[in-house]
């Protein structure tokens, strides 16, 4: 059969078409992919169920069928609202295939915690700088894990950077990303390089809700080098046997109070809690031990400012301790208000410092005054009745020594005249 030219023509450009498409394709099949250890196909029914919050590591093994250059592998999952600014997806650099070799490229994707639970594709396309592609998709489900608890946000008090010797004040919002409800979620925040930390409590947050912590206080030492320091922040959930964790950096500045006897290590410890105060009353003690961990003996002396306006103080045995190395002394701080003080929280401040006048730390104290009761005191009372019980005492000396003369006088009375007899 005799072709005529023009059909000739048409079948040597299809023919021509086709080869040049063969001719681009990337010279690579793939022969197998595994997901986190499992096998999966494009033909199976079945889904491959994961975890949102955990890493998919895909391996892809890869047969060339002839020789490439400038050949990458690109895995993703598309339909996540938050693709843009934290896609599902991960990317080979690169590379060159020799006809008849195996390749083995190793991908890792992240589930996010906001990715929902339904249906994906997993997607991988094999592609050079302009042939055509090579696409297969691998069906997945994305769960919601049983117990997840997810760290939001932690908010530091200052923000940028906390004077040392001072206080820095933290708080932790986390949210259940979990199908059941949490109880008893513990939150732990530490400077692990300081030594300092602190902890919270969140009775119960329900499945996908969030909560703040209270505020945890955190001080720093007085004289902790000045530099970065790490802050670790622990959330444990699920009875405690599930837990996880972020750190923040937190930048400590040097005090100017620190001086070289405070960096003997004085350790000074009061309790930060209100005392009631009656006005006119007897007062509140407010024990503040101070601990020589130093190597020499030292003195320290104790000030009290922001009292004399509404009340008056006292320090026991003295304002001036001495202590020797590895000894801890206690003062007692007796606080009173005056009898017209005004019901109220007041604030004063206790300054320790060392023999130099260097001032080792600043004490914030407070007191609650209460004020005085309308009508008879007990204190009054008290005087008046004592009084009382004297002058009573007395006049009963009185009528005993009344009693006892007349009686004498009586005896004296009746004493018969004596007589002679001759």
């Amino acid at each position: 059969m005799k072709l005529k030219p023009l059909t000739g023509l048409l079948l040597v450009f299809v023919l021509f078409a086709v080869f040049a498409a063969t001719a681009h394709a990337v010279p690579v099949m793939i022969e197998s992919v595994e997901v986190n250890g499992d096998d999966v196909r494009t033909t199976d029914q079945n889904k491959l169920d994961l975890v949102r919050g955990q890493d998919l590591d895909v391996k892809i093994r890869l047969n060339a069928t002839g020789n490439g250059s400038d050949i990458e592998v690109r895995a993703f999952v598309s339909g996540f609202e938050f693709n843009r600014e934290d896609p599902i997806s991960d990317v080979t650099p690169v590379f060159d295939v020799d006809s008849g070799v195996t390749y083995i490229k190793r991908l890792k994707l992240r589930l996010p915690d906001l990715a929902q639970e339904d249906n994906y594709l997993l997607r991988i396309i094999i592609a050079d700088r302009f042939g055509s592609e090579l696409i297969q998709s691998y069906r997945l489900r994305i769960d919601v894990p049983r117990h997840n608890v997810a760290i939001k946000d932690v908010v530091l008090n200052p923000d940028n950077s906390v004077v040392a010797g001072r206080a820095l004040l933290v708080t932790v919002r986390v949210k259940n990303m979990g199908e059941q409800d949490e109880e008893g979620i513990k939150i732990k925040v530490s400077i692990p390089e300081l030594g300092v930390s602190a902890s919270d409590f969140i009775d119960e947050l329900e499945a996908d809700e969030s909560t703040t912590s209270e505020e945890l206080y955190l001080r720093i030492p007085l004289c902790a080098k000045p530099g970065d320091y790490s802050l670790k922040t622990t959330v444990e959930f699920n009875e405690g046997y599930s837990k996880v964790s972020t750190t923040k950096n937190v930048e400590v500045a040097a005090s100017d109070s620190c001086s070289e006897q405070a960096k003997d290590k004085t350790v000074i410890i009061v309790s930060s809690e209100p005392q009631q105060v009656t006005a006119g009353g007897a007062g509140a003690v407010y024990p503040i031990t101070i601990n020589n961990a130093g190597a020499v003996s030292r003195a320290y002396t104790l000030t009290v400012e922001g009292v004399d306006e509404w009340g008056s103080v006292r320090l026991s045995p003295s304002n001036v301790v001495a202590a020797k190395p590895a000894e801890v002394k206690t003062v007692s701080l007796f606080v009173s208000a005056k009898p017209d003080a005004a019901a109220g929280d007041r604030t004063f401040v206790v300054s320790v410092k060392d023999q130099a006048g260097n001032v080792l730390e600043q004490l914030t104290m407070r007191a609650n005054v209460r004020a005085q009761e309308a009508g008879f005191q007990f204190g009054g009372m008290r005087k008046y009745l004592e009084v009382g019980l004297i002058a009573l005492i007395v006049l009963l000396a009185v009528i005993a020594l009344v009693v006892v003369l007349s009686r004498v006088k009586g005896r004296e009375e009746e004493e018969p005249e004596s007589k002679t007899y001759y």
